[in-house]
Formats: C-alpha cells, structure tokens, sequence
C-alpha cells in the first residue's frame, strides 16, 4: 500500500535553475515515488529509487540529487520530517537489499540493536537504532534513518562477543569496523544466530573439500576451508604454507580439463617477477546429490603492467581471459593491487562467478539482475571502468599479441596531457 505525505517541493536543473515548485504530495511506492502537486489533473512525476545519486539532509529539508543532474528539494512535511524518513528509509532498504544481493541464503534470526561503524581512516558514525539480520551466509543491518549495509561472511575479517559490555564487534578485510549494542535479552540469541551461520559456512565447504581433494588430514582441509570460505580465491602462494602438496593439487583441480588456459597463464605470470596469482573454489552438489561439482577460477596481478587478469578456469569451453586496468590513470599499480583483487573477490562471489556484470555493457544488462548493482555499487562502476578487454584466441602466440595490445593500453601515463587523453577514451559505461 502507498504511503502518501503533504509536502512542498522544488526542482532545480543542474544549474540551480527553478523548474518547479510547487505545494503538493509525495506517495512512497515499492520501487518509486511520485511528486505530484494539488489538483486531479496533475499526475505528477516519478523518480525511481535508482534514479537517486545523493541525499542530504537539512533542518525540516530533504534534498536529493538524481543520476539526471536534477534537484529536488522537499519541505513542509505533513507529520514531520522524521516520519517521512522513516517510512522512506523502510521502503529504500527493503527494494536496494533485494536488488543489490545483500540477502544471501536463508533468514536465521533478526533482532533490534543500536550500530555504529567506524571507516578505516574516519570518525566513528553512528547508524541509531537498527535491524540486524542473519542470514546464511551475509549479516544485514538496517538502520531505520539511512540505508542499509552488509557484512558478507566470506569477507569478515573477525569478529567478537564482548560479554562484559554486550557488544558484538565485526572488522571487515576492507578495514570497516562494526559494533552492535543493545540487543538487551537477545544477545545470547545473536551470538548463537552468528555462531551457528559461521560454523555451517565451514562445514559445507569442508565437506566439499573432503570430497574433491582425496587424502589431505582434516587440519589442512580446515585450513584451506577457512582461507576459501564460501569461494573467495586465495593467494597460491600461501598454499604450500598449509601444506607442500596442495598447490600442484589446487591447480590440477582448478585447471581441470583446459591445459590451453593454463598454458595462457604460464605465460602471463612470468612477465612479472611481482606478479600475484590467485585461484578461487567453490561447490555444489549435483541435482542427484550424488556428486560435488567444482567452480574454479583465477586473477593473476601484474603490477609492472598495471593489469590484472581474470577468468573462470575448470570449464574445458572457458578460454577467455579478462583484462582489466588497476590503476587508471595515475598512481602506482603496486599500492593498489591489494584493493583490486578484493574487489574482485567480493565481485565474484557476490554474482555467483558470473562474469557479465564485470563487463557487458550496461544496455546488455538493463534487463538482468545486475541492473541496480551497476548503477549503485560504487565499486563495481569503476571495476567496470577498468575493463580493457578479452583474450580468446585459442593459439597461444595468438593470445599474446593481443595480450600486448592489452598492456599498452594499460600503460600508466606519465605526461597530464596523455592522461588527459587516455581519460576521454570510450570506456565502458
């Protein structure tokens, strides 16, 4: 059901010019709300929640700007402003912690909470009264005043039941950290919700692991399980520091049946001495469940380059590799190779090892599930910046020309004038 306020509004081009203004409603709908002003006869105009690129908020004022470069400014709420953020903020989170997959597996449990969160280099911001969720294998926190956020077990650095004060404290491998507080007489409650989704995590990837990687002790495999978590990829280096054996054992699984890609990737990691090479594996049962089928795939740095390479690795019709910028157009690729590949890691695991959405043009996905995550997923727009293109020539020799094509368009540009240049190239939008 529609929720409707008394409201004046304003609408401003992106020159601060007054387009219109005037004394009317706002109705709140499921995925948009109408500006309409007084009279049958004026229907009003739709701005669709994705339509919104910032918020601010004044003294009884609700200002946002849109992807359009409008404005528009509310004021004289029926009720109060509180209110009407209230009933906004309910509607905004439940359709973005839809569309931009924050909700992954089953509910377990939800209770009431305070939150406040703390960035890697900023003030601690408090988020007011909340809702955190449990799910599966994500935490969703809701705070009833601004927009929803999401913790991904997979990328949860640790986390702590404090049982003197009653907090649970969450840091993040990006670097956020998180406290909830005042769950009251839920806290026991929370801690096993999050107990439990942490130790299922485990169990399932240990079983598959247990399945596919015959005779490695159950401590290598708990080891690795945690390094994987629900399919993240892992540095191959840190693999023979769980066990000797495990790196040869890793490839052969993740390159299953496609010893063409491997040969592209020998090639590729031998061109820098610094490179980064990482594999990923995940798993699922058969339909029949009689059987657990392997999703391998792989990212290999190259700093000196300032590229990054990708690709699914276990499927013997898989022979494209992607290849992406990481830095774009200044700065030094080494210092910012460890924030790509996370945000390549959150990226696979969050479309479930699709590549599309990490490069397809957003007029191929207007109709796909990704269409809210490329518009607002801020780091999924620039990854998608990034993009440099596709190797898939089969012949190898082949394959390295157009690797060379690739690298030069990823060269760092010194001169402003060549950057300047560089940054007007068509990309991908």
């Amino acid at each position: 059901m529609a929720l409707c306020y008394s409201v004046k509004f304003k609408k401003l081009n992106f020159a601060g010019k007054l387009l219109v203004e005037k004394e009317g409603e706002i109705v709140l709908d499921r995925k948009f709300f109408r500006l309409k002003g007084k009279g049958a006869n004026d229907h009003g105009e739709i701005v669709n929640l994705t339509d919104i690129k910032e918020i601010k908020l004044g003294k009884d004022e609700f200002t946002f700007n849109t992807f359009a470069k409008e404005q528009f400014c509310l004021t004289r709420f029926s009720g109060s402003l509180d209110a009407f953020l209230e009933d906004f903020y309910k509607i905004k989170n439940e359709f973005f912690t839809e569309q931009l997959f924050m909700k992954v597996g089953m509910l377990v449990n939800q209770f009431d909470c305070m939150v406040e969160t703390f960035a890697q280099f900023g003030k601690p911001l408090s988020l007011g009264k909340c809702q955190i969720q449990f799910y599966e294998q994500s935490i969703v926190i809701t705070p009833k005043m601004s927009e929803a956020m999401v913790i991904y077990l997979s990328f949860l650095k640790h986390h702590n039941f404090d049982q003197d004060e009653y907090v649970l404290q969450m840091e993040t491998e990006d670097g956020n950290k998180i406290n909830v507080f005042k769950m009251g007489s839920n806290f026991e409650d929370a801690q096993e919700a999050m107990d439990g989704c942490m130790g299922k995590m485990y169990q399932k990837v240990l079983n598959h692991l247990n399945y596919v990687l015959k005779g490695f002790s159950p401590q290598v495999l708990l080891k690795l399980a945690y390094a994987i978590r629900d399919g993240k990829a892992v540095a191959f280096n840190s693999l023979k520091k769980i066990d000797a054996a495990l790196p040869a054992k890793i490839m052969e699984l993740a390159f299953a049946g496609n010893a063409e890609l491997e040969k592209k990737i020998q090639y590729l990691r031998c061109l820098d001495k610094e490179e980064q090479f990482y594999v990923g594996l995940a798993f699922e049962n058969t339909p029949d469940g009689r059987d657990v089928k392997t999703k391998a795939w792989f990212l290999c740095a190259l700093p000196s380059l300032n590229t990054i390479v990708m690709g699914i690795s276990n499927s013997g019709e898989e022979k494209r590799v992607l290849f992406f910028r990481i830095v774009m157009e200044q700065g030094i690729a080494s210092e910012r190779v460890e924030g790509k590949i996370l945000e390549i890691n959150q990226c696979m695991v969050l479309f479930d090892y699709d590549l599309c959405p990490l490069y397809k043009d957003k007029n191929d996905l207007r109709k796909s599930k990704y269409r809210v995550a490329i518009l607002k997923l801020a780091f999924l727009r620039l990854f998608r910046r990034s993009f440099l293109g596709i190797g898939q020539n089969g012949d190898v020799d082949k394959f390295k020309k157009e690797a060379e094509r690739f690298f030069a368009q990823a060269k760092v540009m010194q001169s402003p004038a060549l950057r300047h240049k560089q940054m007007f190239k068509p990309t991908l939008k």
